[in-house]
């Protein structure tokens, strides 16, 4: 189906002159963050300004078009560049109503400030970077010189020596005592100047970066909270020397620990790649190993703290608000939860993970937490798609429980047979549903378990502020695997954050 132009008296179509250039309307982008769209909202509504027409419909913006003869380039400008003149079209649009002449001389002139600024702004990092080179190459040369220089004197003294006759040694007995002094000062001048050099950084030669190194957040609480989630100094090192005897080094400018610090600043503010590539003065695949290296092992050594306690643990950790309302009994509550991806380009794989809920591309993962509020069972990534029905009995959650055991859940949790058929039994709000309104014990129950499944919403808050690489939109590279053996980088990301939240004092008391 040929796309048309939407502007007044255009009548191209893609059919017809397939050399232009047809960009469709711009959509409201909310899933990128406040600014992202009320900068696509504020396009959207200069595009139809622009447009000017009384017969859109949501159809026609669907599916038409408006073409490169509406602009300046021939297509038009990215969301970002919103001084540049193609940000809307100005070009035959078939009225004057979106802008006067002076408004347009007024934009060119802005935008080529911008442009000029920008320009500027190239040449002075340019000029620092040329002073920076220049200033090294001028210390290489003079010390190169001192070094040349010193040589130079102690071979000429030794050549005055040698030439000295053996009567006018006797009669220069104070000059011939005073030389070997001499000598001596020279030569340990020419070793100093040879240890200076090769002490002394080279542009060539990489040099130890000492960022985020263990005096950084020596005794700064603080720090570590914010760089690395982890509540305090010793259990920040704690951690480290648990996990860096297994893995090896991945750069040779930054010590295991600044590559652990470096894993973490990740997961806790999820820095792009190519800040932390700057910022550690390292290349941007080198981050990336690092990350996939430490990851790997982290994930091993660290998984083992998502553990399913033994009842007699469950019953002596149990708090009183479970044990007014449940008694003993229970043993986990569950919950899902939603990770942003990118839209995948598989067709198969973009509907497999499309949530209905979210209205966008998810990745859905179970966790279980225990009555104080530990972690005690996080489930793989699974698409945004599945049920939380479906994901429950396939995830290998159910074989956890033990006869008795009492799970509470939320009313999407319709899996009261699979629960019954080990021995359990599972707690859900009453449903609504064909009542007017519910019975008063029924409201008693559902009051109760509102009353304490709210901390399972507690802990995945938690997990999402603490880690906030979770709260973004993560790339599809996160969710392919080499291989069918080995788990997604997803998968590793989700466990690690878990089991670093377990380190950190539990959010549920025991009064």
């Amino acid at each position: 189906m040929p796309s048309f132009c939407l502007i007044v008296g255009c009548s191209n179509d893609k059919k017809r002159r397939p050399d232009l250039s047809f960009c469709r309307v711009p959509k409201v982008i909310t899933s990128q963050g406040e600014q992202t769209e009320i900068l696509s909202n504020e396009r959207r509504t200069r595009w139809l300004a622009a447009i000017s027409r009384d017969d859109l419909t949501e159809s026609k913006l669907e599916n038409d078009r408006v073409c490169g003869i509406h602009f300046h380039s021939g297509k038009a400008a990215s969301l970002w560049d919103k001084f540049n003149l193609d940000w809307v079209p100005s070009l035959h649009l078939g009225h004057s109503k979106l802008k006067s002449s002076d408004q347009q001389e007024k934009q060119q002139e802005r935008a080529q400030r911008v442009r000029e600024r920008r320009k500027r702004e190239r040449e002075r990092e340019e000029q620092v970077q040329a002073v920076k080179e220049k200033k090294a190459r001028e210390d290489e040369s003079e010390a190169h010189g001192d070094r040349i220089r010193d040589i130079s004197f102690a071979v000429q003294d030794e050549e005055d020596l040698a030439e000295v006759p053996e009567e006018e040694e006797e009669g220069n007995n104070m000059a011939t005592q005073t030389e070997p002094s001499e000598l001596t000062q020279s030569r340990s001048t020419q070793t100093e100047q040879c240890d200076y050099m090769f002490r002394t950084p080279k542009p060539w030669m990489p040099e130890k970066s000492t960022i985020f190194e263990q005096g950084f957040f020596e005794g700064d609480d603080g720090k570590v909270r914010f760089y690395t989630g982890l509540p305090s100094w010793e259990v920040l090192m704690k951690t480290f020397s648990f996990v860096s005897p297994h893995v090896n080094r991945r750069s040779r400018s930054l010590s295991k620990f600044q590559e652990f610090v470096l894993v973490l600043i990740k997961l806790r503010l999820a820095v792009p790649h190519q800040a932390l590539a700057y910022r550690f003065d390292v290349s941007r695949t080198v981050v990336s190993r690092i990350i996939v290296t430490w990851l790997t092992v982290m994930d091993v050594r660290l998984s083992p703290l998502i553990s399913w306690p033994s009842r007699e643990q469950l019953q002596r950790t149990m708090p009183k608000c479970f044990i007014d309302s449940f008694g003993l009994k229970t043993s986990v509550i569950i919950d899902c939860f939603e990770i942003f991806i990118d839209r995948p380009s598989n067709l198969l794989a973009r509907a497999q993970t499309f949530s209905n809920y979210k209205h966008h591309n998810t990745a859905k993962v179970l966790i279980g937490i225990t009555p104080q509020g530990t972690i005690s069972f996080v489930s793989e990534a699974w698409g945004g798609r599945t049920s939380d029905k479906f994901l429950t009995e396939n995830c290998g959650f159910l074989k956890n429980l033990l006869p008795g055991d009492l799970v509470l859940a939320d009313r999407g949790f319709t899996v009261h047979e699979q629960v019954w058929f080990h021995q359990a039994e599972l707690n859900v709000p009453a449903f609504t549903r064909g009542k007017q309104q519910l019975d008063p014990v029924d409201v008693e129950k559902t009051r109760k378990i509102a009353n304490v499944r709210i901390h399972v919403e507690r802990v995945i808050g938690i997990l999402r502020q603490k880690y906030t690489i979770l709260q973004g939109t993560l790339s599809t590279d996160y969710l392919a695997c080499e291989d069918k053996s080995k788990a997604p980088l997803i998968d590793k990301i989700i466990r690690v954050c878990a089991a670093l939240v377990n380190l950190c004092p539990p959010i549920v008391s025991f009064d």
